[in-house]
């Protein structure tokens, strides 16, 4: 266990609280956008940032899903109002529920990593952003013209910041993984969304009609017009399905 960094919006005093895990090439600054919505609404929000990301240190150098999720443990409440899982976060964020280190009282996954057949098809993905990735903002615009300068300048932060070789280490020396046959038994722990952009790389259109059969269609949002950071590129759509998960009324309204 290591002692994290971790970004808190709002008042720490806030009715509801939702815990956000980033992506693998993030920090916690990466949920900015809909942070400053939600506490302007009210809410508190706490992202941390994982081990060897951000500035929290790499601690003993085990990136392994045990580790990761014992940092969080240690760090951040554990039972928010709202749990957010972004890409890689979402891993974890279901791998957390599913082992009982967090028991929010709803789920939102964003675009999650559920599977990798193989350790080489993420190593690819690291390596062509740690060779391709643009490290200014308006380099990121290009990439994201949905992002605001916030967005991009956090990200920025987060390439200065990342060692690769580390994340390599999350992200590939954890694979291979498979989460898909767990998602009914994920979604009935607590309320949870799977929202997703209509192209993604991690939930191809077979795995989303399988969601949508095995947790019901409200439970699948899939937006358009949107990338892989949702909460950057539709960050008000993004807040409606927190705050209404938050207030219980998502599955009603």
């Amino acid at each position: 266990m290591t002692t994290l960094n971790v970004m808190r919006w709002g008042d720490r005093g806030a009715a509801k609280t939702v815990v956000a895990l980033h992506g693998i090439t993030a920090n916690g600054g990466a949920m900015t956008e809909p942070a400053r919505v939600l506490a302007g609404r009210g809410w508190q929000l706490i992202a941390p940032d994982m081990r060897g990301h951000g500035e929290s240190t790499r601690a003993d150098g085990d990136f392994s899903f045990d580790s990761l999720l014992a940092d969080f443990k240690a760090n951040v409440p554990t039972e928010p109002d709202v749990l957010i899982g972004h890409s890689f976060g979402g891993t974890l964020a279901q791998l957390g529920v599913l082992s009982g280190v967090f028991r929010p009282k709803a789920l939102l996954l964003e675009d999650p990593v559920s599977y990798f057949a193989d350790k080489a098809t993420p190593k690819g993905m690291l390596d062509w952003d740690e060779a391709n990735m643009p490290r200014d903002i308006e380099g990121l615009l290009k990439f994201n013209p949905g992002w605001s300068r916030r967005d991009a300048a956090w990200k920025v932060v987060s390439m200065q910041q990342i060692d690769f070789d580390d994340a390599r280490a999350a992200f590939a020396g954890n694979a291979p993984w498979d989460l898909r046959p767990r998602a009914a038994e994920i979604a009935a722990r607590q309320p949870t969304v799977w929202v997703l952009p209509e192209e993604s790389r991690f939930v191809p259109p077979d795995d989303t009609e399988r969601l949508k059969r095995e947790v019901g269609e409200r439970a699948v949002v899939v937006m358009p017009g949107v990338g892989h950071s949702i909460h950057r590129d539709a960050t008000e759509a993004f807040v409606d399905i927190v705050e209404k998960l938050g207030a219980g009324t998502w599955f009603t309204s």
